[in-house]
Protein backbone atom coordinates (compact mmCIF):
# COMPACT_ATOMS: atom_id res chain seq x y z
CA UNK A 1 0.00 0.00 0.00
CA UNK A 2 3.02 2.55 0.01
CA UNK A 3 6.72 2.89 0.76
CA UNK A 4 8.28 4.70 3.76
CA UNK A 5 11.33 7.00 3.21
CA UNK A 6 13.38 8.37 6.03
CA UNK A 7 13.64 12.03 5.48
CA UNK A 8 14.50 15.36 6.84
CA UNK A 9 12.26 18.14 7.87
CA UNK A 10 13.99 21.59 7.45
CA UNK A 11 12.02 23.61 9.04
CA UNK A 12 12.23 21.74 12.07
CA UNK A 13 15.28 19.94 12.14
CA UNK A 14 14.35 16.81 12.40
CA UNK A 15 14.67 13.22 10.82
CA UNK A 16 10.97 11.85 10.48
CA UNK A 17 9.04 8.81 7.68
CA UNK A 18 7.44 9.87 4.85
CA UNK A 19 4.94 7.25 4.00
CA UNK A 20 4.29 7.90 -0.39
CA UNK A 21 0.80 5.51 -0.29
CA UNK A 22 0.26 3.73 -3.91
CA UNK A 23 -3.52 5.04 -4.21
CA UNK A 24 -3.21 7.37 -7.37
CA UNK A 25 -6.34 9.33 -8.34
CA UNK A 26 -6.82 8.34 -11.79
CA UNK A 27 -10.54 8.08 -13.15
CA UNK A 28 -13.32 8.46 -11.03
CA UNK A 29 -12.82 4.67 -9.28
CA UNK A 30 -8.87 6.61 -8.20
CA UNK A 31 -10.76 9.61 -7.02
CA UNK A 32 -12.64 8.11 -4.98
CA UNK A 33 -10.55 5.66 -3.50
CA UNK A 34 -7.75 8.74 -2.72
CA UNK A 35 -10.64 10.21 -1.22
CA UNK A 36 -11.26 7.34 0.90
CA UNK A 37 -7.60 7.48 1.64
CA UNK A 38 -7.30 11.04 2.94
CA UNK A 39 -9.96 10.41 5.44
CA UNK A 40 -8.72 7.10 6.87
CA UNK A 41 -5.51 9.23 7.57
CA UNK A 42 -7.25 12.08 8.96
CA UNK A 43 -8.56 9.27 11.60
CA UNK A 44 -5.26 8.20 12.44
CA UNK A 45 -3.81 11.45 12.60
CA UNK A 46 -6.19 12.78 15.37
CA UNK A 47 -5.27 9.70 17.20
CA UNK A 48 -2.51 11.46 19.88
CA UNK A 49 -1.00 8.19 21.89
CA UNK A 50 2.43 7.20 23.48
CA UNK A 51 2.25 3.92 21.26
CA UNK A 52 0.69 4.82 18.30
CA UNK A 53 3.08 6.31 15.64
CA UNK A 54 2.54 9.88 15.52
CA UNK A 55 1.54 11.67 11.99
CA UNK A 56 2.88 15.30 11.95
CA UNK A 57 1.67 16.22 8.41
CA UNK A 58 -0.74 15.56 5.14
CA UNK A 59 0.54 16.03 2.04
CA UNK A 60 -1.83 16.03 -1.12
CA UNK A 61 1.13 16.04 -3.88
CA UNK A 62 1.29 14.89 -7.99
CA UNK A 63 -2.47 12.91 -6.96
CA UNK A 64 -0.55 10.62 -4.19
CA UNK A 65 -1.32 11.35 -0.67
CA UNK A 66 1.90 11.13 1.55
CA UNK A 67 1.61 10.83 5.57
CA UNK A 68 4.80 12.79 7.39
CA UNK A 69 4.94 10.39 10.84
CA UNK A 70 7.47 10.34 13.69
CA UNK A 71 10.89 8.40 13.09
CA UNK A 72 11.37 5.83 15.47
CA UNK A 73 14.97 4.59 15.55
CA UNK A 74 14.54 1.24 16.34
CA UNK A 75 13.78 -2.22 15.32
CA UNK A 76 10.65 -4.10 14.71
CA UNK A 77 9.00 -6.83 17.29
CA UNK A 78 9.84 -9.25 14.67
CA UNK A 79 13.33 -8.27 14.14
CA UNK A 80 13.85 -8.02 17.65
CA UNK A 81 12.78 -11.71 18.67
CA UNK A 82 14.57 -13.06 15.38
CA UNK A 83 17.99 -11.09 16.72
CA UNK A 84 17.38 -11.59 20.69
CA UNK A 85 15.22 -14.90 20.97
CA UNK A 86 11.09 -15.35 22.48
CA UNK A 87 10.11 -13.08 25.19
CA UNK A 88 8.93 -14.16 28.91
CA UNK A 89 5.52 -14.00 29.56
CA UNK A 90 5.86 -11.17 32.22
CA UNK A 91 7.45 -8.84 29.46
CA UNK A 92 4.99 -10.26 26.92
CA UNK A 93 2.14 -9.49 29.14
CA UNK A 94 3.70 -5.92 29.86
CA UNK A 95 3.80 -5.92 25.49
CA UNK A 96 0.03 -6.56 25.53
CA UNK A 97 -1.15 -4.09 27.99
CA UNK A 98 0.64 -1.25 25.81
CA UNK A 99 -1.08 -2.71 22.66
CA UNK A 100 -4.35 -2.42 23.72
CA UNK A 101 -4.09 1.03 24.80
CA UNK A 102 -3.07 2.10 21.59
CA UNK A 103 -5.93 -0.56 19.86
CA UNK A 104 -8.53 1.47 22.41
CA UNK A 105 -7.20 5.13 21.02
CA UNK A 106 -7.45 3.78 17.39
CA UNK A 107 -10.96 2.11 17.95
CA UNK A 108 -12.39 5.53 19.86
CA UNK A 109 -10.92 7.29 16.56
CA UNK A 110 -13.90 4.99 14.70
CA UNK A 111 -10.40 2.90 12.79
CA UNK A 112 -9.55 -0.56 12.87
CA UNK A 113 -5.60 -1.22 12.24
CA UNK A 114 -6.23 -4.46 10.29
CA UNK A 115 -3.03 -5.52 10.50
CA UNK A 116 -1.83 -5.94 13.99
CA UNK A 117 1.50 -8.39 14.03
CA UNK A 118 5.23 -8.35 15.09
CA UNK A 119 6.53 -6.28 11.92
CA UNK A 120 4.08 -3.54 12.33
CA UNK A 121 5.63 -2.79 15.99
CA UNK A 122 8.20 -0.67 16.29
CA UNK A 123 10.26 -0.85 19.46
CA UNK A 124 11.63 2.40 21.20
CA UNK A 125 14.73 2.82 22.43
CA UNK A 126 13.19 3.08 26.50
CA UNK A 127 11.51 -0.13 25.44
CA UNK A 128 7.83 1.13 24.64
CA UNK A 129 6.06 -0.28 21.81
CA UNK A 130 5.08 1.58 18.94
CA UNK A 131 2.07 0.30 16.78
CA UNK A 132 2.92 1.92 13.40
CA UNK A 133 2.02 0.69 9.66
CA UNK A 134 -1.74 2.01 8.97
CA UNK A 135 -1.74 1.85 5.52
CA UNK A 136 -4.59 -0.96 5.44
CA UNK A 137 -6.29 0.38 7.95
CA UNK A 138 -10.36 1.25 7.27
CA UNK A 139 -12.77 3.50 9.06
CA UNK A 140 -15.23 1.83 10.88
CA UNK A 141 -18.23 1.72 8.08
CA UNK A 142 -16.22 2.69 5.45
CA UNK A 143 -15.74 0.72 2.46
CA UNK A 144 -12.75 -1.76 2.19
CA UNK A 145 -9.91 0.34 -0.26
CA UNK A 146 -9.52 -3.28 -1.36
CA UNK A 147 -11.12 -4.96 -4.47
CA UNK A 148 -14.30 -6.49 -3.28
CA UNK A 149 -14.08 -9.99 -2.04
CA UNK A 150 -10.33 -9.44 -1.63
CA UNK A 151 -8.99 -10.36 1.94
CA UNK A 152 -6.17 -7.94 2.78
CA UNK A 153 -3.53 -8.57 5.87
CA UNK A 154 -0.97 -10.84 6.88
CA UNK A 155 -2.63 -14.84 6.85
CA UNK A 156 -1.21 -16.07 9.95
CA UNK A 157 -2.66 -12.87 12.15
CA UNK A 158 -5.83 -12.43 10.34
CA UNK A 159 -9.28 -12.75 12.04
CA UNK A 160 -11.38 -15.93 10.76
CA UNK A 161 -14.21 -13.58 10.46
CA UNK A 162 -12.34 -11.56 7.77
CA UNK A 163 -11.36 -14.69 5.87
CA UNK A 164 -14.88 -15.72 5.49
CA UNK A 165 -16.39 -12.35 4.31
CA UNK A 166 -18.06 -11.63 7.69
CA UNK A 167 -18.61 -8.38 9.38
CA UNK A 168 -15.12 -6.97 10.48
CA UNK A 169 -14.80 -4.54 13.88
CA UNK A 170 -12.88 -4.35 17.16
CA UNK A 171 -12.39 -7.97 17.98
CA UNK A 172 -10.48 -8.72 14.69
CA UNK A 173 -7.73 -6.47 15.90
CA UNK A 174 -7.72 -8.53 19.37
CA UNK A 175 -7.25 -11.28 17.41
CA UNK A 176 -4.35 -10.73 15.34
CA UNK A 177 -2.81 -9.11 18.97
CA UNK A 178 -3.48 -12.53 20.22
CA UNK A 179 -1.70 -14.42 17.70
CA UNK A 180 0.88 -11.46 18.15
CA UNK A 181 1.16 -12.61 21.47
CA UNK A 182 1.94 -15.80 20.88
CA UNK A 183 4.71 -15.02 18.43
CA UNK A 184 6.85 -13.26 20.80
CA UNK A 185 6.72 -15.90 23.21
CA UNK A 186 7.96 -18.73 20.79
CA UNK A 187 9.01 -17.12 17.55
CA UNK A 188 5.93 -18.56 15.50
CA UNK A 189 2.21 -17.84 14.67
CA UNK A 190 -0.23 -20.38 16.48
CA UNK A 191 -1.61 -21.10 12.45
CA UNK A 192 1.45 -21.44 11.29
CA UNK A 193 1.30 -23.91 8.04
CA UNK A 194 3.57 -24.45 4.99
CA UNK A 195 1.18 -22.73 2.80
CA UNK A 196 -1.37 -20.53 2.40
CA UNK A 197 -4.27 -22.61 1.85
CA UNK A 198 -3.34 -24.29 5.22
CA UNK A 199 -2.64 -20.99 7.17
CA UNK A 200 -6.01 -19.95 5.98
CA UNK A 201 -7.61 -23.58 7.34
CA UNK A 202 -6.48 -23.24 10.20
CA UNK A 203 -7.33 -19.75 11.44
CA UNK A 204 -11.03 -20.93 10.50
CA UNK A 205 -10.92 -24.57 11.67
CA UNK A 206 -8.11 -25.41 13.87
CA UNK A 207 -7.66 -24.55 17.39
CA UNK A 208 -4.38 -22.10 18.25
CA UNK A 209 -1.51 -23.95 18.80
CA UNK A 210 -0.58 -22.33 22.35
CA UNK A 211 3.28 -22.10 22.89
CA UNK A 212 4.13 -24.13 26.32
CA UNK A 213 6.42 -21.18 27.30
CA UNK A 214 2.88 -19.23 27.66
CA UNK A 215 2.61 -20.37 31.42
CA UNK A 216 -0.38 -18.15 32.95
CA UNK A 217 -0.41 -16.35 29.77
CA UNK A 218 -2.07 -19.41 28.36
CA UNK A 219 -6.09 -18.33 29.26
CA UNK A 220 -5.96 -15.04 28.11
CA UNK A 221 -4.31 -15.73 24.86
CA UNK A 222 -7.22 -18.62 24.31
CA UNK A 223 -9.92 -15.65 24.61
CA UNK A 224 -8.45 -13.91 21.94
CA UNK A 225 -8.01 -16.42 20.13
CA UNK A 226 -11.91 -17.11 19.91
CA UNK A 227 -12.87 -18.51 16.54
CA UNK A 228 -16.59 -16.21 17.17
CA UNK A 229 -15.88 -12.64 17.34
CA UNK A 230 -18.66 -12.15 19.97
CA UNK A 231 -16.64 -14.42 22.53
CA UNK A 232 -13.62 -12.47 22.21
CA UNK A 233 -12.56 -9.98 25.43
CA UNK A 234 -13.66 -6.40 25.09
CA UNK A 235 -9.92 -4.26 25.69
CA UNK A 236 -10.81 -3.22 28.72
CA UNK A 237 -11.28 -7.03 29.98
CA UNK A 238 -7.85 -8.19 28.25
CA UNK A 239 -6.28 -5.33 29.86
CA UNK A 240 -7.97 -6.85 33.30
CA UNK A 241 -6.52 -10.48 32.33
CA UNK A 242 -3.43 -9.18 31.25
CA UNK A 243 -2.35 -6.56 34.24
CA UNK A 244 -1.77 -8.86 37.23
CA UNK A 245 0.62 -10.97 34.97
CA UNK A 246 2.77 -7.79 33.53
CA UNK A 247 6.27 -7.56 35.39
CA UNK A 248 7.20 -5.55 33.00
CA UNK A 249 6.08 -1.45 33.32
CA UNK A 250 5.63 0.35 29.81
CA UNK A 251 8.41 2.55 29.77
CA UNK A 252 11.37 0.05 31.05
CA UNK A 253 14.52 0.01 28.33
CA UNK A 254 15.00 -4.17 28.66
CA UNK A 255 12.36 -6.93 28.41
CA UNK A 256 13.68 -9.97 29.87
CA UNK A 257 14.21 -13.04 27.60
CA UNK A 258 13.45 -16.98 27.67
CA UNK A 259 16.38 -17.47 25.60
CA UNK A 260 18.19 -16.88 22.55
CA UNK A 261 17.12 -17.89 19.39
CA UNK A 262 20.08 -18.94 17.04
CA UNK A 263 20.29 -17.07 13.73
CA UNK A 264 20.80 -19.10 10.42
CA UNK A 265 24.32 -20.72 10.12
CA UNK A 266 26.85 -18.68 7.36
CA UNK A 267 29.96 -19.13 6.06
CA UNK A 268 30.66 -15.69 6.50
CA UNK A 269 29.09 -12.89 8.78
CA UNK A 270 28.83 -9.65 8.18
CA UNK A 271 28.00 -6.56 9.72
CA UNK A 272 25.13 -4.20 8.85
CA UNK A 273 24.45 -0.99 9.28
CA UNK A 274 20.63 0.20 9.16
CA UNK A 275 19.87 3.45 8.43
CA UNK A 276 16.39 3.30 7.16
CA UNK A 277 13.46 2.83 9.26
CA UNK A 278 11.32 0.94 6.72
CA UNK A 279 12.82 0.20 3.08
CA UNK A 280 9.32 -0.92 1.83
CA UNK A 281 5.71 -1.14 3.56
CA UNK A 282 4.38 -4.52 3.53
CA UNK A 283 1.70 -4.87 0.96
CA UNK A 284 -1.96 -6.11 1.24
CA UNK A 285 -2.04 -9.86 1.81
CA UNK A 286 1.77 -10.07 2.15
CA UNK A 287 3.19 -13.16 4.04
CA UNK A 288 6.05 -13.43 5.91
CA UNK A 289 9.30 -11.89 4.64
CA UNK A 290 12.92 -12.95 4.37
CA UNK A 291 15.37 -12.58 7.34
CA UNK A 292 17.98 -15.17 6.46
CA UNK A 293 21.48 -14.69 5.25
CA UNK A 294 24.25 -16.78 2.83
CA UNK A 295 24.75 -20.72 2.47
CA UNK A 296 24.96 -22.90 5.14
CA UNK A 297 28.22 -23.66 6.76
CA UNK A 298 31.28 -26.32 5.10
CA UNK A 299 30.59 -29.80 5.86
CA UNK A 300 31.70 -31.31 9.41
CA UNK A 301 34.44 -33.32 8.97
CA UNK A 302 35.99 -32.26 5.03
CA UNK A 303 39.25 -32.27 4.32
CA UNK A 304 41.25 -29.06 2.19
CA UNK A 305 41.88 -30.32 -1.80
CA UNK A 306 44.76 -31.43 -2.36
CA UNK A 307 46.78 -32.10 -5.52
CA UNK A 308 46.86 -35.45 -6.25
CA UNK A 309 46.16 -37.90 -9.47
CA UNK A 310 42.37 -37.38 -10.37
CA UNK A 311 40.66 -40.81 -10.16
CA UNK A 312 38.27 -41.73 -13.03
CA UNK A 313 35.05 -40.70 -13.98
CA UNK A 314 33.55 -44.17 -12.67
CA UNK A 315 32.97 -43.39 -8.88
CA UNK A 316 34.45 -46.99 -8.72
CA UNK A 317 36.33 -49.12 -5.66
CA UNK A 318 39.76 -47.84 -6.96
CA UNK A 319 39.31 -44.04 -6.71
CA UNK A 320 41.49 -42.66 -4.64
CA UNK A 321 41.34 -41.11 -1.51
CA UNK A 322 43.84 -39.71 0.89
CA UNK A 323 44.84 -41.59 3.96
CA UNK A 324 43.88 -41.25 7.42
CA UNK A 325 40.85 -39.75 6.54
CA UNK A 326 37.97 -38.76 8.78
CA UNK A 327 34.59 -39.97 6.83
CA UNK A 328 31.87 -37.28 6.67
CA UNK A 329 28.49 -37.83 8.22
CA UNK A 330 26.53 -34.98 6.86
CA UNK A 331 24.84 -34.93 3.74
CA UNK A 332 24.99 -31.31 1.88
CA UNK A 333 23.12 -32.49 -1.22
CA UNK A 334 21.82 -35.77 -3.48
CA UNK A 335 21.64 -36.38 -7.06
CA UNK A 336 19.20 -39.35 -8.28
CA UNK A 337 21.58 -41.63 -10.39
CA UNK A 338 19.94 -41.77 -14.30
CA UNK A 339 19.69 -45.29 -14.59
CA UNK A 340 17.94 -46.25 -11.73
CA UNK A 341 17.14 -49.94 -12.03
CA UNK A 342 13.89 -49.88 -10.19
CA UNK A 343 11.96 -46.77 -12.13
CA UNK A 344 8.77 -47.85 -9.54
CA UNK A 345 10.44 -47.31 -6.71
CA UNK A 346 13.65 -44.75 -7.83
CA UNK A 347 16.27 -45.31 -5.10
CA UNK A 348 19.70 -44.80 -6.46
CA UNK A 349 21.57 -41.33 -5.67
CA UNK A 350 24.78 -40.07 -5.37
CA UNK A 351 25.61 -38.15 -2.05
CA UNK A 352 27.78 -35.09 -1.37
CA UNK A 353 29.52 -33.90 1.35
CA UNK A 354 32.03 -31.22 1.29
CA UNK A 355 34.26 -32.31 -1.53
CA UNK A 356 33.83 -35.80 -1.62
CA UNK A 357 30.47 -38.19 -2.98
CA UNK A 358 29.58 -41.63 -2.71
CA UNK A 359 26.59 -43.31 -5.20
CA UNK A 360 23.89 -45.14 -2.73
CA UNK A 361 21.11 -46.96 -2.39
CA UNK A 362 18.24 -45.45 -0.33
CA UNK A 363 16.09 -46.85 2.02
CA UNK A 364 12.10 -47.02 2.12
CA UNK A 365 12.02 -47.40 6.42
CA UNK A 366 14.75 -47.83 8.60
CA UNK A 367 18.39 -45.76 8.29
CA UNK A 368 17.93 -43.69 4.89
CA UNK A 369 21.16 -45.34 3.37
CA UNK A 370 20.42 -49.06 2.82
CA UNK A 371 23.33 -49.83 0.88
CA UNK A 372 26.60 -48.14 -0.56
CA UNK A 373 27.58 -48.94 -3.76
CA UNK A 374 30.72 -46.94 -3.73
CA UNK A 375 33.72 -45.86 -1.98
CA UNK A 376 34.12 -42.31 -0.90
CA UNK A 377 35.69 -40.41 -3.78
CA UNK A 378 36.26 -36.78 -4.64
CA UNK A 379 34.92 -34.29 -6.82
CA UNK A 380 38.20 -33.92 -9.03
CA UNK A 381 36.93 -37.03 -10.20
CA UNK A 382 33.99 -35.52 -12.23
CA UNK A 383 36.64 -34.46 -14.61
CA UNK A 384 34.44 -33.25 -17.28
CA UNK A 385 32.47 -30.97 -14.76
CA UNK A 386 33.73 -30.11 -11.41
CA UNK A 387 37.28 -30.98 -11.23
CA UNK A 388 37.89 -27.46 -13.48
CA UNK A 389 35.44 -25.33 -11.77
CA UNK A 390 36.70 -24.56 -7.51
CA UNK A 391 33.57 -23.72 -6.92
CA UNK A 392 31.84 -26.73 -7.27
CA UNK A 393 34.78 -28.74 -6.77
CA UNK A 394 34.82 -27.92 -3.00
CA UNK A 395 31.05 -28.43 -2.68
CA UNK A 396 27.31 -29.12 -4.03
CA UNK A 397 24.87 -27.07 -2.81
CA UNK A 398 21.98 -28.83 -4.38
CA UNK A 399 20.85 -30.47 -7.59
CA UNK A 400 17.87 -30.83 -9.48
CA UNK A 401 17.28 -32.85 -12.28
CA UNK A 402 16.16 -30.90 -15.39
CA UNK A 403 12.79 -31.33 -15.69
CA UNK A 404 11.47 -33.99 -18.35
CA UNK A 405 14.77 -34.79 -18.99
CA UNK A 406 16.18 -38.20 -17.45
CA UNK A 407 20.37 -37.78 -17.69
CA UNK A 408 20.29 -33.95 -17.55
CA UNK A 409 20.69 -31.89 -14.07
CA UNK A 410 21.41 -28.47 -12.81
CA UNK A 411 23.75 -28.17 -10.05
CA UNK A 412 24.44 -25.38 -7.76
CA UNK A 413 27.41 -24.34 -5.81
CA UNK A 414 27.37 -20.80 -3.83
CA UNK A 415 26.32 -17.98 -6.23
CA UNK A 416 27.07 -20.29 -9.32
CA UNK A 417 25.11 -22.99 -11.13
CA UNK A 418 25.79 -25.16 -14.40
CA UNK A 419 24.02 -28.01 -16.22
CA UNK A 420 25.68 -31.08 -16.99
CA UNK A 421 24.76 -34.85 -18.38
CA UNK A 422 25.72 -37.71 -16.78
CA UNK A 423 25.62 -41.14 -19.01
CA UNK A 424 24.93 -44.64 -17.34
CA UNK A 425 26.86 -47.22 -15.35
CA UNK A 426 27.75 -48.96 -18.94
CA UNK A 427 29.66 -45.86 -19.80
CA UNK A 428 30.85 -44.94 -16.00
CA UNK A 429 28.75 -41.94 -15.46
CA UNK A 430 30.84 -39.87 -17.94
CA UNK A 431 29.92 -36.13 -16.60
CA UNK A 432 29.37 -33.44 -19.53
CA UNK A 433 29.17 -30.11 -19.17
CA UNK A 434 26.09 -28.64 -21.08
CA UNK A 435 26.20 -25.28 -19.97
CA UNK A 436 27.73 -22.26 -17.35
CA UNK A 437 28.73 -22.25 -14.76
CA UNK A 438 26.26 -19.31 -14.36
CA UNK A 439 25.27 -16.91 -11.69
CA UNK A 440 22.72 -18.18 -9.36
CA UNK A 441 20.59 -14.99 -10.25
CA UNK A 442 19.65 -15.91 -13.21
CA UNK A 443 16.62 -18.01 -11.48
CA UNK A 444 15.68 -15.29 -9.56
CA UNK A 445 11.99 -15.36 -11.04
CA UNK A 446 11.90 -19.00 -10.01
CA UNK A 447 13.56 -18.50 -6.67
CA UNK A 448 11.86 -15.29 -5.65
CA UNK A 449 13.55 -13.46 -2.44
CA UNK A 450 15.95 -16.14 -1.91
CA UNK A 451 19.57 -15.18 -1.43
CA UNK A 452 21.60 -15.13 -4.67
CA UNK A 453 24.52 -16.28 -2.88
CA UNK A 454 23.62 -19.81 -2.09
CA UNK A 455 20.30 -22.23 -2.23
CA UNK A 456 20.40 -25.03 -0.05
CA UNK A 457 18.33 -28.04 -1.09
CA UNK A 458 15.29 -28.56 -3.79
CA UNK A 459 12.55 -30.60 -2.91
CA UNK A 460 9.66 -31.89 -5.48
CA UNK A 461 6.24 -31.29 -4.31
CA UNK A 462 4.41 -34.49 -4.19
CA UNK A 463 1.39 -33.97 -5.88
CA UNK A 464 2.75 -31.43 -9.01
CA UNK A 465 5.65 -32.71 -11.24
CA UNK A 466 6.28 -28.98 -12.09
CA UNK A 467 6.30 -27.88 -8.66
CA UNK A 468 9.14 -27.44 -6.06
CA UNK A 469 9.74 -26.25 -2.91
CA UNK A 470 13.56 -24.65 -2.50
CA UNK A 471 15.15 -24.08 0.78
CA UNK A 472 18.05 -21.25 1.28
CA UNK A 473 18.86 -20.94 5.02
CA UNK A 474 15.40 -20.44 7.60
CA UNK A 475 13.39 -19.74 4.38
CA UNK A 476 11.63 -21.10 1.47
CA UNK A 477 9.80 -20.75 -1.63
CA UNK A 478 7.50 -23.02 -3.47
CA UNK A 479 8.04 -22.45 -7.19
CA UNK A 480 6.75 -24.12 -10.33
CA UNK A 481 9.49 -24.64 -13.25
CA UNK A 482 9.38 -24.37 -16.80
CA UNK A 483 11.88 -26.83 -17.83
CA UNK A 484 13.04 -24.93 -20.27
CA UNK A 485 15.93 -23.36 -18.91
CA UNK A 486 16.34 -21.73 -15.24
CA UNK A 487 13.11 -19.75 -15.15
CA UNK A 488 9.95 -20.22 -12.89
CA UNK A 489 7.66 -18.57 -11.01
CA UNK A 490 6.88 -18.48 -6.93
CA UNK A 491 3.66 -19.76 -6.17
CA UNK A 492 4.32 -19.28 -2.82
CA UNK A 493 6.86 -17.27 -0.36
CA UNK A 494 9.23 -16.50 0.64
CA UNK A 495 8.03 -17.92 3.86
CA UNK A 496 10.07 -18.82 6.88
CA UNK A 497 10.67 -22.42 7.99
CA UNK A 498 8.48 -21.90 10.59
CA UNK A 499 5.42 -22.36 8.47
CA UNK A 500 6.76 -26.37 8.67
CA UNK A 501 4.90 -26.64 12.31
CA UNK A 502 4.41 -29.99 11.69
CA UNK A 503 8.29 -30.99 11.05
CA UNK A 504 11.21 -28.66 10.54
CA UNK A 505 9.87 -25.92 13.22
CA UNK A 506 9.14 -28.55 16.15
CA UNK A 507 13.26 -29.56 16.05
CA UNK A 508 16.24 -27.08 16.53
CA UNK A 509 18.46 -29.14 14.13
CA UNK A 510 16.26 -28.46 11.37
CA UNK A 511 14.21 -24.89 11.85
CA UNK A 512 16.81 -22.90 10.82
CA UNK A 513 17.98 -24.78 7.66
CA UNK A 514 17.93 -28.07 5.45
CA UNK A 515 20.66 -29.39 3.87
CA UNK A 516 19.45 -32.13 1.06
CA UNK A 517 15.90 -33.78 1.16
CA UNK A 518 14.78 -36.47 -1.17
CA UNK A 519 11.96 -38.30 -1.55
CA UNK A 520 11.25 -42.11 -0.05
CA UNK A 521 11.71 -44.73 -2.19
CA UNK A 522 7.91 -45.67 -3.40
CA UNK A 523 6.35 -43.32 -0.67
CA UNK A 524 5.19 -40.51 -2.85
CA UNK A 525 4.86 -38.27 0.37
CA UNK A 526 7.32 -39.24 2.30
CA UNK A 527 10.50 -37.47 2.74
CA UNK A 528 14.47 -38.05 4.26
CA UNK A 529 15.52 -34.73 5.25
CA UNK A 530 19.19 -33.70 6.45
CA UNK A 531 20.29 -30.84 8.55
CA UNK A 532 23.55 -31.11 10.12
CA UNK A 533 24.51 -34.22 11.14
CA UNK A 534 21.01 -35.41 11.66
CA UNK A 535 17.90 -37.03 10.06
CA UNK A 536 14.36 -37.40 9.81
CA UNK A 537 11.52 -39.15 8.18
CA UNK A 538 8.56 -37.09 7.02
CA UNK A 539 4.94 -36.97 5.22
CA UNK A 540 3.56 -33.88 3.54
CA UNK A 541 0.04 -34.26 2.02
CA UNK A 542 -1.16 -33.13 -1.14
CA UNK A 543 -2.45 -30.02 -1.98
CA UNK A 544 -2.99 -28.98 1.65
CA UNK A 545 0.92 -29.47 2.47
CA UNK A 546 0.65 -30.55 6.12
CA UNK A 547 3.61 -31.63 7.25
CA UNK A 548 4.41 -34.57 9.78
CA UNK A 549 7.02 -36.11 11.53
CA UNK A 550 7.37 -39.97 10.56
CA UNK A 551 10.45 -40.97 12.57
CA UNK A 552 13.31 -38.93 13.73
CA UNK A 553 15.22 -36.59 14.52
CA UNK A 554 18.24 -39.21 14.46
CA UNK A 555 21.95 -38.88 13.97
CA UNK A 556 23.80 -39.35 10.81
CA UNK A 557 26.68 -42.70 10.61
CA UNK A 558 29.87 -41.95 9.57
CA UNK A 559 30.33 -42.86 5.58
CA UNK A 560 32.63 -45.73 6.88
CA UNK A 561 29.85 -47.51 8.65
CA UNK A 562 27.48 -47.84 5.66
CA UNK A 563 26.64 -51.41 4.26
Amino acid sequence: MGTVWRATDRLLERTVAVKETHVRATGAKGAEHAARARREAHAIARISHPNVVNIHDLVYHDERLWLVMEYVDGPSLKDHVASTGPMDPAAVAGIGLQLLSALEAVHAAGALHRDVKPGNILLRRDGRVVLCDFGIAALAGSESLTASGAVVGSFEYIAPERVSGQPVGPPSDLFSLGATLCVLLSGRSPFARPEPVGVLNAVIRDEPDIPASAGPLRPPLEALLRKNPADRPSVAEASEMLRPLAATVPGTQHFPMAGAVPRRRLLGVAAVSAVVLVAAAVGAGALMSRSGGGALSDAAGTTTPQAATHPSRTDAANSTTPPAVTHPTRTDAVMPVPDDPSPKAPGYYWMFSGDRYIRVRMSASGYPVGERLSEPSRLDAWTETFQSLPGFRDRIDATLRVPGSRDEYWVFSGSQYLRMRIAGAEEGYADTLVAGPRPLRDWENAFGGLPDDGIDAVMRTPDDPKQYWVFAGDQYVRTTLDGEGPGGEVTHGPSGLDGWAGTFFKHAAFKHGIDAAMPVPGKRNDYWVFSGTQYMKIRVTDRRYDDTVLDGPRTLRDWSTLG
